[in-house]
């Protein structure tokens, strides 16, 4: 079923480049940017580990390509505002080198391999002639056999030119998992209770956090610009109440990158 989802959003992909625009003279652009960046060490983790940041676009016609840390995306702009595509993503998993000690005697989680889709309506001028809103479904399945769920969410972003060299952009989002992705890395069963000396404990899927994120933009050059990333997620339910949260780490999740841009 997984196989047959796939070839029918590539179907779709290759289908939009017969449309009249792909006759159109093609062009390519894009941008780069490289720098270095801090996260927690797992989701709920309230300590930090600094992490290489790299994110970059690709453009040609109706057809882009995105990447932002261990996100990918391949897409089509269906139309001037609204695009379609394949999204794939790693989920950083969990080892027993993680700084709480309690937490590092849990089972080793891998990196999950996600697969799935995306679709993407900007609205542009809303406030301005140079700012633009945009929202975004994502829907993404486990590969690899690491949590077997499912991870959703719902994006809402804002971006506004400040004048000749600065620029803006902000965005919240809601982020939803199921059972079975919970129980894998925020639950913990009487095995696993005995072992960290944490009380057992059934997660449930639901909405795993509300985050906020934000970027200001500071153009060096019409090619090379330098940036400041920040991004905060708050977890909610059972993601919270989870011991390996409550007890031993932290339900806010602050991350931030400070980068080297550039655009071709």
């Amino acid at each position: 079923m997984r196989g047959f989802r796939l070839q029918l959003l590539l179907a779709i992909l290759t289908a939009s480049a017969f449309s009249p625009a792909a006759a159109q003279e093609t062009r390519w652009s894009g941008s780069i940017a490289a720098g270095i960046g801090t996260r927690p060490e797992y989701m709920g983790s309230k300590d930090q580990e600094p992490v290489p940041y790299v994110a970059g676009e690709l453009n040609y016609d109706r057809y882009f390509l995105e990447a932002q840390g261990k996100e990918v995306s391949l897409g089509t702009w269906l139309t001037p505002s609204m695009s379609l595509g394949v999204l794939f993503d790693v989920e950083s998993g969990r080892d027993d080198s993680v700084k709480n000690d309690r937490v590092s005697r849990l089972p080793k989680i891998d990196d999950a391999m996600q697969l799935g889709a995306f679709a993407r309506y900007a609205w542009r001028g809303v406030l301005d002639r140079r700012d633009e809103l945009t929202m975004d479904v994502t829907w993404l399945s486990d590969v690899s056999d690491t949590h077997d769920g499912v991870v959703g969410s719902l994006g809402l972003a804002y971006g506004r030119k400040l004048g000749d060299r600065w620029s803006f952009g902000g965005g919240v989002r809601l982020t939803y998992v199921d059972d079975s992705y919970a129980g894998t890395y925020f639950g913990i069963t009487p095995a696993m209770a005995a072992a960290s000396g944490m009380p057992a404990f059934r997660a449930g899927g639901g909405v795993r956090d509300v985050g906020l994120s934000a970027k200001l933009s500071y153009a060096l050059t019409d090619n090379w610009n330098i940036q400041l990333l920040g991004s905060y997620k708050q977890l909610l339910g059972d993601f919270k109440d989870s011991p390996i949260v409550k007890q031993d780490g932290r339900a806010g999740q602050l991350s931030g990158a400070l980068a080297i841009g550039y655009r071709f």
